[in-house]
């Protein structure tokens, strides 16, 4: 396959998950509004142990499906692919039923003893057999990629999405209306019938592709390059995914020590961890699936030694990510109580969402420095950064929350991001050999945020009410004077960004 081709896959590939993420999220904010705080607090703790558990049953064996493959579509040696894909699928259908298995015969304790919320129990039932389907999805997966067959993935996720919603939405007309736990277990069966549907889809791609491989032998051995690939990932995912799912539980143990009562300890972190989180980071979620596309780029300058070439490269990024960062802190900081309204119908947590929005240009600019680390090789540190946060984490939400309550868990949030951030720029500084310029990468895009939150601070309430046009309006006009002002100030922004567009989407 061409470069050209496999850069066209790439971009279908990356715009196909950006409008999934899109649906999934507008898709979250609907029963959000449905199960309130308490109820995504519920929802936020079932989804840390099943983090826990999916890592232990697919192993890293997506990742290694799609990197062992490749090596043998270089070599056509098709009967080893069949051999790879039976051997994973194997694998990682046992590891699942077990988990599923013990989880299941162990819902009851798992939800008393590790999360500390009974309600939890029946939602660990309803959402444990999505691990079998999300595992041998994952390897199906691996197989497409690794075969330049990127439409049926793709696809796929919009399936799953329809499944879904449809039903979820039937579930929860039906269950919620019996307490807030059924309305959760309404959720988690959506979402085992919407991975199940995706399993359904690939694996029937997969049957058909299949048959045309060749019969001719192989004796190559398929299970130790996979494990070889599969066990350090899957070492180092338990390892978070278990400090994740421990500082979920120690967050509402430590806001009822405050002297918060058990459900409003479940309501501040499931506003905060369920609701406000999610929405800050969404745009960054978008913005990141398209930043993976320059990360050969980072490669091919890297591997080439061309040291001028990739400081070009990270300062053009790093001065989009600010540009981008601090138009979602605009738009969030000025706009907090209109989206809280419109996205959750909660203008309540518009307060929270203004806190946390102010983190958006260090969260973007964390989120492009892992992805210049990952393009230079860096997974190591990588890892060693985000065991280094889960930790300071815990060590604050365990000494600093049962004393001071929600603030402390405000400051945990805005502290760990500043870790992380600096953590990974000062790494990317030294790997790519490049210098922090404040003036290009921050003071410029600050200076044309403060001025555009000036001007529009006094422009917008004479012509602003709360309907959503006038609301969509005016981010609009928040959007355009804040983008004419960074032109302003920097004369690269043009070229920067159409050199962006051509190595994301035209392959230049």
């Amino acid at each position: 396959m061409s470069k050209q081709n496999v850069l066209r896959s790439a971009a279908l590939l990356t715009l196909s998950g950006i409008i999934a993420k899109t649906v999934d999220f507008l898709f979250r904010a609907y029963y959000s509004k449905q199960l309130g705080s308490e109820g995504m607090g519920i929802l936020s703790l079932v989804f840390s142990f099943h983090g826990l558990i999916l890592t232990f049953a697919t192993g890293g064996f997506g990742v290694a499906v799609s990197k062992t493959l490749s090596g043998l579509y270089i070599k056509k040696d098709f009967t080893a692919i069949n051999k790879t894909m039976r051997c994973a699928i194997t694998t990682v259908s046992i590891l699942s039923l077990a988990a599923i298995f013990a989880a299941c015969l162990f819902s009851q304790n798992i939800a008393v003893s590790f999360l500390k919320e009974p309600r939890a129990a029946k939602s660990i039932v309803c959402l444990s057999p999505s691990i079998l389907f999300m595992s041998i999805s994952y390897c199906i997966k691996g197989y497409f990629y690794a075969s330049r067959k990127v439409v049926i993935p793709a696809s796929s996720e919009f399936l799953e999405q329809a499944i879904k919603i449809t039903s979820t939405t039937f579930f929860l007309k039906r269950m919620l209306p019996l307490g807030i736990s059924h309305g959760c277990e309404a959720v988690f069966l959506g979402i085992s019938l919407g991975e199940f549907s995706s399993c359904l889809y690939l694996s029937l791609f997969y049957l058909k592709f299949r048959q045309k491989a060749s019969s001719c032998s192989s004796q190559a051995a398929v299970f130790s390059p996979l494990m070889k690939i599969a066990l350090p990932a899957m070492t180092t995912s338990l390892m978070g995914s278990f400090l994740r799912m421990n500082e979920s539980v120690f967050i509402v143990s430590a806001l009822k020590k405050s002297g918060l009562s058990h459900p409003a300890a479940l309501k501040s972190y499931g506003t905060l961890y369920g609701m406000v989180m999610p929405l800050i980071v969404f745009p960054l979620t978008l913005m990141s699936s398209c930043f993976t596309l320059l990360v050969p780029e980072i490669s091919r300058a890297d591997g080439m030694k061309s040291h001028i070439r990739l400081k070009t490269i990270v300062s053009r990024i790093m001065r989009f990510a600010a540009l981008s960062g601090f138009l979602v802190c605009i738009v969030f900081v000025m706009f907090s109580e209109e989206l809280s309204s419109l996205v959750y119908s909660a203008p309540q947590i518009s307060k929270s969402v203004k806190i946390i929005a102010l983190l958006s240009p260090v969260m973007f600019i964390d989120s492009v420095c892992c992805g210049i680390l990952g393009g230079l090789g860096k997974q190591t540190k990588l890892l060693f950064f985000s065991l280094s946060d889960n930790l300071l984490r815990l060590g604050f939400v365990f000494l600093l929350v049962p004393r001071f309550g929600t603030d402390a868990l405000f400051f945990t949030v805005i502290l760990s991001n500043i870790f992380t951030a600096s953590l990974t720029l000062s790494a990317v500084i030294k790997s790519a050999g490049t210098g922090f310029r404040i003036s290009g990468w921050f003071l410029r895009h600050f200076l044309a945020a403060l001025v555009t939150v000036s001007i529009s601070s006094l422009l917008l309430p004479i012509f602003l009410t709360e309907t959503l046009f006038e609301v969509i309006w005016a981010i609009t006009f928040t959007v355009l004077l804040y983008i004419l002002l960074c032109s302003m100030l920097s004369k690269n922004l043009r070229q920067d960004f159409f050199w962006i567009w051509e190595r994301m989407f035209l392959g230049n």
